[in-house]
């Protein structure tokens, strides 16, 4: 008599998405995420919109030479005006204006001085300019003088304002010590420039000279 073979059926995974290796660890499959893919055409857009607004060198080398140069003038010549009325130009005469400062300064006692005082205290030659006053000491223990230029040209308003500092500076030390008030005078000095004029005022009532001195031009 023969004997039917017993077949037992094969037992099924509860869990399909796990999976066992040969040691019978468990095995979890984690699904692909898939990363941002950079956008190479919005990079390029927005360089574009960066340099949008530039003007490129070919344009510019294109411009023609003489719209440069037109260009260059009219600013040249701009500049040159709001110079001028920034600081004007005066056609007073150098004999009224010192008149005027001389009164509002009150020197009283003192005279014009001589062309040759004048290169001797400041190294100027008056000839070299449109002209020059000097109301100079009385003695070697006055302090009060003042000193009027008008130039020529403004390419001369730095040497004169140069010597005038220097012989500020020489008057300085030689009061240093024993000339307090001369001194005093000396450390409120007016050193003013306007225009094709300046101005070199030490005394009590040196401001009231220097307003007289703007009133004049």
């Amino acid at each position: 008599m023969k004997m039917k073979r017993i077949v037992f059926p094969k037992r099924q995974d509860s869990k399909p998405d796990e999976a066992r290796n040969g040691s019978g660890n468990i095995q979890f499959r984690f699904p692909k995420v898939k990363m941002p893919v950079r956008q190479e055409a919005g990079i390029h857009a927005s360089r574009q919109n960066r340099t949008k607004g530039a003007l490129p060198f070919e344009k510019l080398s294109g411009i023609p030479y003489h719209y440069i140069k037109y260009a260059l003038a009219a600013f040249l010549l701009i500049f040159v005006i709001l110079d001028m009325v920034n600081d004007p130009v005066s056609s007073a005469k150098i004999e009224t204006v010192a008149e005027n400062v001389v009164k509002a300064a009150e020197f009283q006692g003192m005279e014009v001085a001589e062309a040759r005082m004048v290169k001797r205290f400041y190294g100027l030659n008056p000839k070299d300019y449109e002209g020059a006053v000097l109301y100079a000491p009385i003695d070697n223990m006055d302090a009060h003088e003042m000193l009027l230029v008008k130039l020529k040209d403004s390419s001369q308003k730095k040497q004169v304002q140069d010597a005038i500092l220097e012989r500020l500076d020489t008057q300085l030390k030689s009061f240093q010590g024993y000339g307090a008030e001369q001194t005093a005078l000396l450390n409120k000095h007016v050193l003013l420039e306007r225009g094709n004029f300046v101005l070199y005022v030490v005394g009590e009532h040196a401001s009231d000279a220097q307003e007289a001195f703007v009133k004049s031009l």
